[in-house]
């Protein structure tokens, strides 16, 4: 009879296993089931949704207790903590480089007017070109540095335990991130304001397993679960504190108070009393927007030179439009004029800017030789088009463009004699006695007419 129900017990969980696989089989992925020679069905998980953290509510009721004529702006947080792994599946840097995006996407939740400083590059181009006045940009009046300090692995710890081959498991363990941010008052450079924070993230593993033999068959079964916070929304959501910290100690208290109650999170028990100790006196504000008025009032700074920071020649200057030239339409001929001046300044920028790559003076040379060529051909079509009635805004945006462009030339030139640049090898050809100018560029040509043409 024993050896009957075993072999009744063995044929069941045989039945059962194959239940089971064919059950499985039927719910393939469709990467698998799916014809090569087919496109598989995408699989669609959880809908994208809009983030958001315990200290978001807080952040919102700062909006409106703090000017919007009040600028902000965040400047470098950088990963300091060292931490990368490329073995066992590791795929560099643990922590995210994107911690300055965070914090200034919690400015934004706070109702600040922000202003970037994450990329500046379109607007140090544009200005490069002449499109766009640099002095017209608005100026920060609080920006955010810092860097993410420390990530340590908390060991943890746990136990099994089996009677008969059967029993459960447990294990944890930590992992801690701390940052620190500064707030500085762009007006003196003073930090107003410092917030040190750091959050441990909670790991746990669970689970169950055993080992027991139906007659000759050995039946092993093992299961588990894991839990841990996810380690970049626990780090958005320490920056968002942080910043939350930084903005309450400007503030004057009454308005800390009414905002850090408004914290949605037990995890942080003692936060709402640590923001209210540390609360300013709205002194900081009060300062920096008498400062952004007695900016205003004194009127935009000068336009910075290009690089090297160098002036412009003595003897290169550019023409001004024609001073009598009859208001009204610019007539095509000299538009013509402005257009293949303005492509000529383009390319002297660009020429004298690739000076600061070459690696010996004699490239240098060649490249500023260069420059200097297009800015006295941008200098002469300028010339001939303010003859021709350019006038008005075109002309200034024409003539401002070749004034940077005799900047950049300028300071190519003086970036040369100051360098240190090896010689590099000597010229195969004899330098000719006056430098091969490029063809001037004809206004009928309807390539010419955009900045930086085709060619």
């Amino acid at each position: 009879m024993n050896k009957a129900a075993g072999s009744l017990a063995n044929a069941a969980f045989v039945t059962g296993l194959a239940l089971g696989l064919s059950g499985c089989v039927k719910n393939l992925p469709p990467s698998i089931t799916t014809p090569t020679s087919e496109n598989a069905e995408l699989v669609e998980g959880p809908p994208a949704e809009h983030i958001v953290t315990p200290f978001d509510a807080a952040l919102s009721c700062v909006k409106g207790k703090i000017s919007k004529d009040l600028t902000f702006s965040v400047g470098v947080i950088a990963d300091n903590t060292g931490k990368e792994q490329y073995a066992d599946g590791g795929s560099g840097k643990f922590i995210s480089q994107g911690a300055g995006d965070m914090v200034q996407s919690s400015l934004f939740t706070a109702g600040l007017t922000v202003v970037n400083r994450r990329d500046p590059n379109i607007i140090l181009a544009e200005s490069n070109w002449g499109l766009r006045p640099i002095g017209e940009q608005i100026s920060s009046d609080f920006f955010i540095t810092g860097s993410i300090t420390s990530l340590d692995f908390i060991p943890g710890g746990g136990g099994r335990v089996e009677v008969a081959g059967i029993g459960p498991r447990y294990r944890q363990a930590r992992i801690l991130i701390g940052l620190d941010l500064a707030l500085t008052a762009a007006h003196s450079g003073k930090i107003v304001a410092n917030a040190a924070v750091q959050k441990q993230l909670y790991a746990e593993e669970m689970g169950f397993s055993t080992n027991r033999f139906l007659g000759d068959s050995l039946l092993a079964v093992d299961l588990g679960a894991m839990e841990r916070e996810a380690v970049h929304l626990a780090l958005r959501q320490t920056l968002s504190f942080a910043t939350l910290s930084l903005l309450s100690q400007v503030m004057p208290k009454a308005a800390v108070s009414d905002c850090a109650s408004r914290i949605t999170t037990n995890s942080l028990l003692t936060a709402p009393t640590e923001l209210i100790a540390y609360a300013g006196d709205g002194t900081e504000l009060s300062a920096a927007k008498a400062a952004a008025q007695k900016a205003r009032e004194a009127g935009p700074p000068p336009p910075p030179a290009q690089a090297g920071n160098q002036t412009a020649p003595a003897n290169a200057q550019a023409p001004a439009p024609a001073a009598g030239a009859p208001a009204g339409k610019t007539p095509p001929e000299a538009r013509k004029l402005a257009n293949a001046a303005t492509s000529h300044a383009a390319r002297a920028i660009a020429a004298a800017d690739s000076v600061l790559q070459a690696k010996n003076k004699v490239d240098a040379t060649a490249a500023a030789n260069k420059a200097a060529q297009y800015m006295t051909l941008a200098i002469q079509a300028l010339q001939d088009a303010a003859s021709k009635g350019l006038t008005g805004a075109e002309g200034d945006a024409a003539a401002t463009i070749v004034e940077n462009a005799i900047r950049a030339t300028e300071a190519a030139h003086a970036y040369i004699a100051k360098s240190d640049l090896p010689e590099g090898p000597a010229q195969v050809a004899p330098t000719p006695s006056q430098p091969a100018q490029p063809a001037p560029l004809n206004p009928a040509r309807q390539d010419d007419k955009k900045l930086g043409g085709s060619n």
